[in-house]
């Protein structure tokens, strides 16, 4: 399997902290993973890189439901690096991954993962998209779907590289009239909805249970 957009150069690489911030240079996210891949699917794309000492895909501890990301932890940064040049820009299962460092908690983030409600039944990711990449980097987003009718719910998350991107989409955003909606658009930080806490929880590496040898 080749990446799409391999990066050659160190200078290219993603990395996932801010400026002038410690960050461990074996540690990686995995942004956009397909709803239903596993640990073992990415294990297939990574182990080859390189020895992994763990993958662990960030879910909802009472559903399960895959919050599309997740980490991989190399023995060291060398792999690391090589699975940045790699991987990131590859496009599996209709996803394009996006591997870069993780970045370790910091003010830089907080507050940076919205939770929208009221959008239009039938609007996309891409759709989505278009709305909110005017205010920032998007790092990660989801269109919720029904279980039984796998029909949008009018609810999505939608997560920047920083707080302050999110800040200004809510300014912008809540309380907008959009084509096509019932009510009008309700943003606000997803703090309650545990995808923050999960991804940045200092010691994470508790959570990381799948090992891969």
């Amino acid at each position: 399997m080749q990446p799409e957009n391999p990066k050659g150069n160190q200078s290219d690489l993603n990395v996932g902290a801010g400026d002038q911030v410690e960050y461990d240079k074996t540690k990686l996210i995995v942004n956009y993973i397909p709803q239903f891949a596993t640990e073992e699917d990415l294990a297939l794309i990574f182990t080859p890189i390189g020895r992994v000492e763990s993958i662990k895909i960030m879910r909802d501890y009472n559903t399960g439901y895959s919050f599309g990301f997740g980490f991989v932890k190399y023995f060291t940064p060398e792999d690391a690096a090589k699975a940045i040049q790699q991987i990131n820009g590859m496009n599996y299962k209709n996803k394009r991954l996006k591997v870069s460092y993780s970045r370790p908690p910091g003010t830089d983030m907080k507050d940076s993962n919205l939770y929208i409600t009221n959008l239009p039944k039938d609007i996309t990711e891409e759709e989505v998209h278009k709305l909110f990449c005017s205010y920032g980097e998007i790092v990660q987003k989801s269109v919720l779907k029904d279980k039984i009718t796998g029909m949008p719910r009018g609810v999505a998350f939608v997560r920047f590289s920083k707080g302050n991107e999110a800040q200004a989409a809510i300014a912008d955003l809540d309380g907008k009239m959009l084509e096509n909606a019932m009510l009008p658009l309700s943003v606000r930080v997803a703090e309650d909805h545990g995808r923050q806490k999960a991804q940045y929880l200092d010691n994470w590496g508790l959570s990381m249970h799948n090992r891969v040898n």
